[in-house]
């Protein structure tokens, strides 16, 4: 083999060496799917999804749901909706127009349940209505 051909498969190796990283890299920073765009796997209430979410809370996980509830209670970053559903909220300065024992219905992605705490936890919740 000379050198001239070496040369080129050392080339040819360092080139798909360098399209797999950028590759690999462009996959894992890619941004999540903004929420307005992808589809709703349940609607109704906040109490028929902690039920469903109680029962194979596996099934739940990053699935886009809207429900409605009362606020039970505020802190900086969401809610607690009917006393057991976590709601971090998409637009914090949002939060501020709430109060307690307030109706609403959002729509949110369930990122988990904590059967300690019995708390279910949804985030990137954007408010439908009032």
């Amino acid at each position: 083999m000379n050198l001239s051909r070496k040369s080129n498969i050392a080339f040819a190796v360092i080139a798909i060496i360098v399209i797999t990283v950028f590759s690999v890299y462009k996959y894992s920073t890619k941004p999540p799917a903004e929420i307005e765009d992808r589809s709703v796997d349940f609607t109704g209430t906040s109490k028929e999804l902690f039920r469903k979410v109680e029962e194979n809370a596996a099934l739940w996980q990053d699935k886009i749901v809207i429900i409605s509830g009362e606020i039970s209670s505020l802190d900086t970053k969401g809610f607690v909706l009917s006393q057991n559903i976590y709601c971090l909220l998409k637009d914090f300065s949002t939060l501020k127009t709430f109060t307690s024992k307030q109706n609403i219905t959002l729509k949110g992605r369930v990122i988990g349940y904590d059967d300690l705490f019995e708390e279910l936890k949804l985030d990137q919740c954007i408010i439908q209505k009032r």
